[in-house]
């Protein structure tokens, strides 16, 4: 007897739209909180390619020797910038600098140049590469209050040279 009044209770006039009213206020807090999740998702994903950019292209800047295109890999901005660009996949970077630092941490250069080729910065062992690289994060819809940022990363690396072994 009282499992047959409580499903009479559910089937009162008026119970569907007390349903309907409720995931109506429901629904624009549920698909904010999902948006929110995506952006956060994304910009943290962004975050790491720009960081992992930074590092590939200050890891291919520190390398002696020459690439395929038979350059020197520490002296080929382009290639270095290349490289960057490859290690971040789809986020495209705003700006990449490339600077040469001595042992004492002094300025030597900077690698500027935008076509393929050697720049003109005399770089030797033990001398430190150092890449900054940027990049734009803006969300994909303006829905919530989320502003625009630049996500940078800086890595930095010492070009250790190629050095002779002595014989034992």
């Amino acid at each position: 007897m009282a499992i047959k009044s409580i499903f009479q209770k559910q089937n009162k006039p008026g119970r569907r739209a007390q349903a309907m009213v409720e995931f109506a206020i429901a629904l624009p807090i549920l698909f904010a909180l999902l948006y929110g999740i995506m952006e956060a998702g994304r910009m943290m994903l962004m975050y790491t390619l720009v960081i992992n950019a930074s590092r590939e292209a200050v890891r291919y800047a520190s390398a002696v020797g020459q690439g395929d295109d038979g350059y020197f890999k520490y002296k080929n901005c382009l290639g270095i910038k290349n490289m960057a660009q490859q290690a971040a996949v789809f986020v495209p970077l705003t700006s990449t600098t490339i600077n040469y630092y001595d042992e004492t941490g002094t300025g030597v250069g900077v690698c500027d140049r935008t076509t393929i080729g050697e720049d003109d910065i005399s770089v030797d062992s033990k001398y430190t590469v150092k890449v900054s690289v940027q990049a734009q994060y803006s969300p994909m819809i303006v829905f919530l209050p989320i502003s625009p940022k630049t996500i940078t990363s800086t890595s930095t690396r010492t070009i250790l040279g190629i050095f002779e072994l002595p014989n034992p």
